[in-house]
């Protein structure tokens, strides 16, 4: 087609179409079959159209010949023998057609291929010149399509490069329009059937051989003359004679002999020049075949073998395209996990979320990619399922995966680049291949199926972090390692031969494909070993893909959950093991001073006793139901109502307390309204309950709470937790009876009243409870205000400042808790004596989540340092059986032997998978972690 008559048509729309009397008559002739899309352009003959077959998903061109010629015999017969000619050859490197009609008025139409890539005389007019390899693989293509039509007894007699087109899809070039084909005897003398009138010049003469343009039957040998000419042009981007006016070029292709390619164009090869020179020879029998020219440009091309075998092109290096999710898989899920379990010696994951951040958020990313990648393959499973039913065996099948390239079917027959190989070298590269992608696509789930297999061997063992990391980087790099050795030796062999072409696969009814295909298959294999492979035992495949898949998923489960529990202890650390024991303990600190003026103990009153009675305190605010492991309350007091006076009955500094106050203002006078709501407030109903604990030396709540001996170890996350506000309120309502025994001129029960506030916080900040130390520290100072209150409202200012002054000396005498303690700062804090007893005990707690924290400890169990904490906290720290059972269950949980009740708050499939990762790993520590929440931080 003349490329003037191409632009001036290209790209019509469709919506133009309506306008376009041949378009809209081809459309109805068409059907639903082919719709039409716009027009490509148009030539001496015949309309093309670009159109969609809508079943068969895929663009096709629809030719029709010119209405003008609709009366003209000898063009309709030119018309139907370029499709017959087209149909006849059906070679990859012709434009294949689909089928024929005519319109109702008896016009031709035959629809074709569609190439995408346009014209040689395009491209050469786009972008000059092509590289040498790239006009060798085209002249081979070429060369390939002219002796598959020559061998049907088909001469082309106008190759040029309008007429072949470049198949941006398939790499290839394809040969079109053949129009003006001659069919001459393939069993005679070559002597030409001509469709035109005798005599008649049909062609273009600048593409014409000389027997061509003397009007002498065309051959063969004619398209070869033509193939030269082409050849020149690709190269050097013109012609091989010097003239330009076409009866100049006439005369040349008469008389003249070629210029040398070499002068046009230094680099070109010299067999190559050679090649071409004879296909330019006056004398037909001086030039080679086509066949010959395919087979100088594509070594080994005479024998073609279809691939990817007909039913498995979408099955075509699926190895390949299912490695990428794997691998991100592993890049996300794994490294992140082996990094910290290496670093975790250094203390890089204590005292931040960024790290917990960042691997919680890598985790699922990559766990989400192996779930796509196991999508993925269930998929690809299903399409081999469909191949085996087409009756292809294994080792057709692992071929057709591991095609990167798309040309094993060029190595199996030994063509394109292939064609200098032995058939010895052949199977060992197809071997290789195979090899290559199934090594490189098992090494991400086999690294995460090895994580999981070290972990059951040492999980839980010193040591077991070593051998974790290596088994998983040892298997990830080996398989990947080997899988890119086993390509070097193609890679090195062919690296100054290799040409990327790829054939596209010709569809039919793909059961009866697949015998017919294995029959060229063992014609092109043959001397080689590596067949077909086994017959697809689809039952055994399915549950293959299933197995593998189910596993692999699994593996990224298991390594998910050590990431998200890590994270989670992580969390908890820096919520309850950083600032907020800094802040408990300094503040411990500073009341220790107060704490000297706290009613002695009379000897008499036991730390359970003391302790039963704040658990009844406690109840006069809210109710709490007994759990199998408790006692019953042994007193029922009605419920408290706080009483708050207004704020302008008391005036006072912001950061005084009411009671204090009040407790001033006594010594003043108070008014009766003021009198009235201090007796109110200092009738609390377990006042008396309140005053015998703060008798005892020491506290022990949970003596007083458990039915002790317990049966079995308790949990951490079962230890009950008993609310203190009530104790706080009652607190409250004793220092109004400090106000109103003031006011009564009772200095004496003021006092002691007084003390015995300060005797029941400095005795809760002696517990092993972070709620109940901060509960101690501010009853503390509740009663140390209203103490020095007493001292100024009875006129004692001397010890008021005595007080004062023995609260500032205690600060002061204390040393400073770090604000972000690593495990050694916890450690030392157990030991140091300067701090109170209770705080030294919760030291415990913090480490308990570094352990959960740090995935090293949490998978392969902790070390001596932490068991040695716990050992020190109940030998050292723990004073009663009840402070002991705590220790113990901390202690049981670092071990992992200690496991929380199954009840509702430990269910659920985060303990459910939690459990099973323990079983994988061994030991305990995954659900016994997994079953602490930033709730449940205490003994609280």
């Amino acid at each position: 087609m003349p490329r003037t008559s191409r632009q001036s048509v290209a790209a019509t729309p469709i919506s133009d179409l309506g306008h376009d009397l041949t378009a809209v008559a081809l459309q109805e002739a068409l059907g639903v079959r082919v719709l039409l899309i716009r027009a490509l352009g148009q030539g001496g003959m015949g309309r093309v159209y670009l159109g969609r077959d809508p079943q068969l998903k895929r663009f096709v061109a629809v030719k029709v010949l010119m209405q003008s010629l609709g009366t003209d015999a000898e063009a309709h017969a030119r018309f139907q023998r370029e499709a017959q000619a087209i149909a006849a050859v059906s070679h990859p490197n012709v434009v294949a057609i689909y089928g024929i009609g005519e319109l109702p008025d008896g016009t031709p139409y035959f629809v074709m291929q569609h190439v995408s890539g346009g014209s040689m005389a395009e491209r050469l007019f786009a972008k000059g010149p092509l590289p040498i390899d790239a006009a060798e693989g085209i002249l081979g293509d070429v060369a390939a399509a002219l002796a598959a039509a020559h061998k049907r007894g088909i001469v082309h007699r106008d190759v040029k490069p309008a007429n072949v087109l470049w198949d941006e899809d398939g790499e290839r070039a394809t040969v079109t329009d053949f129009g003006i084909a001659a069919i001459f005897s393939v069993e005679g003398d070559e002597s030409e059937l001509h469709i035109t009138a005798s005599g008649m010049t049909v062609g273009s003469p600048a593409y014409m051989s000389p027997e061509q343009l003397l009007t002498e039957p065309v051959t063969p040998k004619s398209d070869v003359y033509a193939l030269g000419l082409l050849g020149y042009e690709l190269l050097t981007g013109h012609g091989p004679f010097q003239a330009i006016k076409p009866s100049d070029i006439v005369a040349a292709h008469l008389r003249d002999t070629p210029r040398r390619l070499s002068e046009l164009r230094p680099d070109v090869p010299p067999l190559l020049e050679d090649l071409l020179l004879r296909c330019l020879s006056k004398q037909p029998e001086e030039r080679p075949t086509a066949e010959e020219v395919m087979l100088a440009m594509t070594p080994g091309a005479a024998e073609a073998l279809e691939w990817p075998p007909p039913g498995l092109e979408r099955a075509r290096a699926a190895l390949w395209r299912l490695v990428f999710m794997p691998a991100v898989g592993t890049l996300f899920l794994l490294f992140p996990l082996l990094l910290l379990v290496k670093l975790g010696r250094w203390g890089i994951v204590e005292g931040t979320l960024v790290w917990p951040s960042v691997l919680a958020g890598l985790s699922l990313l990559g766990f989400a990619a192996f779930a796509r990648g196991g999508l993925r393959a269930y998929r690809t499973g299903r399409g081999l399922l469909a191949g085996s039913r087409l009756g292809y065996g294994w080792g057709t099948l692992a071929e057709v995966m591991s095609d990167r390239r798309g040309d094993t079917g060029a190595l199996i027959a030994g063509t394109r680049e292939y064609g200098g190989l032995s058939a010895e070298e052949r199977a060992r590269f197809r071997v290789l291949r195979v090899a290559e992608a199934t090594l490189v696509f098992l090494a991400a789930p086999a690294a995460l199926v090895a994580a999981v297999i070290a972990l059951v061997l040492r999980g839980g063992r010193s040591g077991g972090d070593g051998f974790f990391v290596s088994a998983v980087l040892v298997t990830l790099l080996t398989l990947a390692a080997c899988g890119v050795l086993a390509s070097l030796f193609e890679r090195v062999r062919l690296a100054k031969t290799r040409r990327k072409r790829t054939e596209l696969p010709r569809r039919t009814n793909e059961r009866e494909l697949a015998p017919a295909w294995y029959a060229a298959f063992e014609r092109s294999r043959e001397g080689q070993r590596f067949g077909q492979g086994p017959a697809v035992n689809r039952v055994a495949a399915r549950i293959l893909v299933v197995v593998g898949t189910g596993t692999v998923i699994f593996c990224a489960m298991v390594i998910l959950m050590a990431s998200v529990i890590t994270v989670t202890g992580q969390i908890l650390n820096d919520l309850v093991g950083g600032s907020q024991y800094a802040w408990l303990t300094s503040n411990a600190q500073r009341s220790t001073g107060g704490a000297t003026y706290r009613l002695p103990a009379d000897g008499q009153t036991s730390p359970i006793e003391a302790g039963d009675a704040l658990l009844a305190v406690a109840a006069t605010d809210k109710r709490r139901r007994p759990s199998p492991i408790e006692r019953q309350a042994s007193s029922d007091y009605p419920h408290w109502n706080r009483v708050v006076p207004p704020a302008a009955m008391f005036p006072k500094p912001k950061e005084m307390l009411w009671t204090t106050a009040a407790t001033l203002a006594a010594g003043k006078g108070l008014s009766p309204e003021q009198h009235t709501l201090i007796e109110r407030a200092a009738a609390h109903p377990a006042r008396d309950e309140f005053s015998r604990a703060s008798l005892a030396s020491a506290l022990d709540i949970y003596g007083a709470l458990l039915k002790l001996p317990l049966k079995q170890p308790l949990h951490p996350a079962d230890y009950p937790a008993v609310s203190l506000w009530g104790v706080r309120e009652a607190a409250e309502s004793h220092a109004a009876r400090v106000a109103l025994d003031v006011a009564d001129k009772r200095p004496a029960d003021a006092e002691r009243h007084a003390r015995e506030i300060i005797a029941i916080g400095a005795m809760l900040a002696e517990t092993p409870s972070v709620t109940h130390n901060l509960a101690g520290i501010e009853i503390i100072n509740r009663g140390v205000g209203s103490l020095e209150a007493v001292y100024v409202a009875t006129g004692r200012e001397r010890d008021a400042r005595a007080l004062l002054d023995s609260v500032v000396a205690a600060h002061s005498r204390q040393d400073r808790f770090p604000i972000q303690p690593g495990l050694d700062g916890l450690q030392r804090a157990m030991h140091n004596p300067r701090f109170l007893r209770g705080a030294r005990m919760e030291m415990a707690v913090p480490v308990l989540f570094r352990s959960c924290a740090d995935p090293k400890k949490l998978l392969f169990g902790v070390d001596e340092s932490y068991r040695s904490t716990a050992t020190y906290a109940r030998d050292s720290l723990a004073r009663f059986p009840s402070e002991q059972v705590f220790v113990d269950g901390l202690n049981g949980m670092l071990s992992g032997g200690t496991l929380p009740s199954r009840g509702a708050p430990q269910g659920g499939f985060f303990m459910t998978m939690a459990r099973i990762v323990d079983r994988v790993v061994g030991g305990r520590r995954f659900e016994s972690c997994a079953s602490m929440t930033p709730g449940i931080s205490s003994p609280s």
